[in-house]
Formats: structure tokens, sequence, C-alpha cells
């Protein structure tokens, strides 16, 4: 018989962050009631000697079959072990579904900013995003590794723009925490199910989006990160990306 893995860190950071995003979404009616409303009677009645662990587990991969990113990891993250494996405290469990029902009012960027500073990503400055002009609805962007989607996402949410996270944008990151804040990004943004998100695991190197040859009408990123490397070649009109 296979042994439980204890649940790390990350691991739980995952769950917690899923949580905070599933019960938001329970809020809208976007999906069926499992933590609020008469969604824990009901698992009381007939869950048997499942724990709210297990709730937990198995809401977030019932959403994962139609929005793989960002709550299917098993086909993201490096190494995510199989969820029957996983243990993850029920204690915990109970305090995070707690805060979650606690702050699902939030606005939209307030609450995108906390998943970002609980998953340690620094965000760029809004001045300097105030700076960017908008793209244009027919161009398609490159989002460079180190923004999580938030250039991205700043973009979408303008007053004056007709652009959709998942049409007009490819985001490359280098970390699972950036998966996982670019797919709650997308799901906030009301992404449809069964979307194949344009978020994609990539090193700093870049080199596969480089081999790949596929050309943008504008490339961002951060200066620090990347000004060291020739993008040009990945841009239509050979420009330089934008730095943030």
């Amino acid at each position: 018989m296979t042994s439980q893995i204890q649940v790390s860190q990350q691991q739980a950071l995952f769950v917690r962050i899923a949580l905070n995003a599933l019960i938001r979404a329970e809020a809208d009616g976007r999906v069926p009631a499992r933590f609020s409303g008469t969604g824990p009677e009901i698992w009381r009645t007939f869950s048997n000697e499942l724990s709210i662990a297990n709730l937990a587990a198995i809401t977030i991969q019932d959403t994962g079959a139609t929005m793989p990113i960002p709550f299917a990891p098993e086909k993201w993250w490096p190494d995510w072990p199989v969820w029957t494996l996983l243990q993850i405290p029920d204690q915990d469990v109970e305090i995070w579904v707690q805060e979650a029902l606690s702050n699902h009012e939030q606005p939209q960027q307030s609450f995108l900013r906390q998943q970002a500073a609980l998953l340690g990503i620094s965000l760029p400055e809004e001045a300097v995003l105030a700076d960017l002009d908008t793209p244009a609805a027919h161009e398609r962007w490159l989002e460079l590794p180190g923004t999580a989607g938030w250039v991205s996402y700043t973009f979408c949410t303008r007053q004056d723009a007709d652009l959709y996270y998942w049409e007009n944008f490819t985001i490359l990151c280098d970390t699972a925490e950036e998966m996982l804040l670019a797919g709650i990004i997308a799901w906030e943004l009301g992404a449809p199910p069964n979307t194949r998100l344009p978020i994609l695991l990539e090193d700093q190197t870049l080199s596969s989006t480089l081999q790949a040859g596929r050309k943008y009408d504008g490339i961002v990123g951060i200066h620090t990160l990347h000004h060291h490397r020739d993008l040009r070649a990945l841009h239509k009109e050979g420009k330089t990306p934008v730095w943030v």
C-alpha cells in the first residue's frame, strides 16, 4: 500500500489560493456552493468518513477538469503528487476556508494583489505600468517571465481596452508560483471553460520560446531580468521589448 505524502509548504499554498479563488466564485454563482450556503450541510450529510480536506481536493479537481490552469497542477506543476496521496491537514483547510469566506468580497485587484503577496511575487509599480500604451485589439503580445501575467491583466482591465487575457497575450512563467497567479488572473477575468490558456512554463533562457519562432506585436518584461538578452527576433518588426 502506498503511503500518503505530507503536504509541502508550496503545495499547501496552492490549495489555500485555489480555495480563495473558488470560494469567491461560489459567492458570484459561478460554481456550486460547497463551502458556503447549504454546501457544508450537504457535505456533512453525504460525506461518510471524508473530511473537509477531501472536499477541498475534490472541489479543486472538479474545477481543474475544465480549467487545468490553475486548478489541475498535475498537468503543469513539476513533480506534483497524486492527489489521493497528498495529506492535507483538516485544521489547515478549516482555517483557509474561513479566511476565504471572510474575504470573498474584496475588489478584484486587491484580491489578486493579496494572492501575489502570498506567493512572494513582486508586481511592477503602478506608475510604471500607467506609462505603457494599451495594445490594439488585433495585437498579440508576449509577457516575459517575472510578472506572472500582471502586465497583461493591467492592459485588459483598462477602460479603453478591447482585449482578452487568453487571446491577446502569451504569458511566460519560470516558476509554479507564477503559473498559479497567471491562472488565477485568467479565472478572475472569466476565461471560458476548456480554453487552452496561453500560459507557459519557461526558464529564464527563453530557449523554447526562441526556438518556436513565433513573432509578436509587442514584448514586455522586467528590465533587470531580461535586458541582457537580444529578443528582437521575437518581435514582428524587430523591436526591443517594452521594459517595466
